[in-house]
């Protein structure tokens, strides 16, 4: 099991991203090195969809689908 706090007070404790992408292609482009734990990333092609990260750097739908393609 993975967790982190993101916030405590009025500093941040662990940084997390927000993505707004065109496309899925796009969001399978995002350099691994900035997908952490909790990172939120907006598709806007079509559909509106919502990915966020999991601590195997992996983009979960929130949005009712599954993870992405790709190895991020």
């Amino acid at each position: 099991m993975a967790h982190i706090m993101t916030k405590r007070g009025s500093q941040d404790n662990v940084i997390t991203n927000e993505f707004i992408c065109d496309s899925l292609e796009d969001l399978n482009q995002i350099d691994p090195a900035y997908v952490t734990l909790g990172s939120v990333a907006i598709i806007l092609d079509g559909a509106l969809e919502v990915y966020m990260a999991n601590s195997n750097k992996q983009w979960i739908n929130l949005s009712g689908g599954s993870e992405s393609g790709g190895d991020n």
